[in-house]
């Protein structure tokens, strides 16, 4: 029983260090990876690598403290109370923690066709043939982006423009004539 324990507490953390290198590592280099957590099926168990990872390393670091405690408890209770916890706080972490945050990852990202005619406010001096910065709303979000003038003029800030277009992360914008 406790090399049970000791096997998921020990290897859930080593894959957890693994997965945090990688990708560290890939991050750096560029590559993306692989989508692995597809498997998101909402049935009583969530099914991802993280998740289940997660819940072994739980579930071992549990089983591995009540043996610790020197309390008289069955094996077989100390096994269900683990698998409880393990799973209680993985479907915690679930549903507080990765399912918002993908959420806000599908929701950030706007394309830039729908941003192109939309107004903004200058926030900050656009400087003649320079940069400044701009606030727009799109969606119900208040987003922030470097700006720079179409015909290259200086803009104040609280200036109403349009956005143009945009190249390399910078908006082109202009004059609205109200």
């Amino acid at each position: 029983m406790l090399l049970m324990f000791q096997i998921c507490f020990f290897a859930g953390l080593g894959l957890i260090l693994i997965s945090f290198l990688l990708g560290e590592f890939f991050d750096f280099i560029g590559v993306d990876g692989l989508d692995l957590d597809g498997f998101d099926i909402n049935l009583i168990v969530p099914l991802s690598p993280t998740l289940l990872i997660l819940m072994a390393t739980v579930f071992g670091g549990t089983g591995l403290a009540l043996l610790k405690m020197k309390v008289r408890i069955h094996s077989a209770l100390i096994v269900i109370i683990a698998l409880a916890v393990g799973y209680s706080i993985t479907y915690l972490v679930n549903r507080f923690v990765v399912k918002p945050l993908k959420k806000a990852e599908n929701t950030s990202a706007l394309p830039q066709e729908e941003m192109v005619g939309c107004p903004a406010v200058v926030t900050e001096r656009i400087s003649k043939n320079g940069f400044g910065q701009i606030k727009y709303t799109m969606k119900g979000n208040t987003y922030t982006s470097p700006a720079k003038a179409v015909n290259e003029e200086e803009i104040p800030a609280g200036t109403d423009v349009s956005i143009c277009w945009i190249e390399d992360h910078i908006f082109y914008v202009t004059h609205i004539n109200i």
